[in-house]
């Protein structure tokens, strides 16, 4: 019996020995249960009402006693839908929650404060916070996005920019020449101005530009550099706007 998958269902090891004693011994009283599954008499009364809880073990009462049993391991299967059910609803009210904690976070910050980031969930974690520390109306610019960033990542690229449409924050992106195709499907959100470098204009890295918050990631990695400078990003602000009005649409 594979007691792992069982502590992956949320199963702690005392409800999973009672369970699994239950199915062998049938409708049965605490004494044997506790003799079949060695969990001591004093736990075994809270971990039986858990697992009544949880839909996987039903009682009755004879003769004054109470008489437990496994119900249908069919069971199993409705209490992973009602865990995922909650999950999906914590995960709803915690991304509801994320911009306030994030901004909250954010006020802490001291400007000139440098941070790295390792590893693709580095990368994504740090540009998420810094979405969402932006208000509808501001503007995400993006400086030399390289195909290689979307032949790796393309799929939560998508994603990260279907967060920034429904936050209503513009974009402008400056992509390398060897992207139109990507740079259509950018195209395809509200707010999104795209434009392409020049042929000769080659990147493997890129840069964002969030507010006050310079951003560069180093694909081969990867690694995430974030600078919170006004003046800094103020300075690569005006840099991508020369680049900008030289490139094409």
């Amino acid at each position: 019996m594979n007691l792992e998958l069982f502590r992956k269902i949320g199963l702690t090891e005392g409800e999973t020995k009672t369970y699994l004693s239950l199915l062998k011994l049938g409708e049965t009283t605490v004494g044997p249960i506790g003799r079949e599954s060695s969990v001591s008499k004093s736990k075994l009364y809270d971990i039986l009402h858990k697992l009544i809880e949880k839909g996987l073990v039903g009682h009755i009462v004879k003769n004054g006693v109470q008489h437990y049993a496994a119900n249908d391991p069919k069971m199993i299967l409705e209490y992973l839908d009602r865990k995922s059910q909650e999950l999906n609803e914590t995960r709803q009210a915690t991304q509801q929650l994320l911009p306030k904690l994030i901004r909250q976070r954010t006020s802490l910050r001291q400007p000139n404060y440098a941070e790295v980031y390792e590893g693709f969930h580095g990368f994504k974690s740090i540009r998420e916070e810094l979405l969402y520390s932006m208000k509808k109306g501001d503007e995400l610019l993006v400086l030399g996005a390289p195909k290689i960033a979307n032949l790796k990542w393309e799929a939560w690229l998508l994603e990260f920019h279907k967060k920034r449409q429904e936050l209503g924050i513009g974009m402008r992106i400056l992509f390398t020449s060897d992207c139109r195709a990507y740079g259509e499907k950018r195209k395809q959100f509200k707010k999104s101005y795209v434009r392409y470098l020049p042929k000769h204009v080659k990147s493997t890295n890129w840069i964002d530009i969030f507010n006050d918050v310079f951003l560069c990631v180093i694909i081969q990695e990867p690694q995430t550099i974030v600078i919170r400078d006004p003046s800094l990003a103020g300075s690569m602000r005006q840099y991508f706007d020369l680049l900008w009005k030289i490139s094409n649409d």
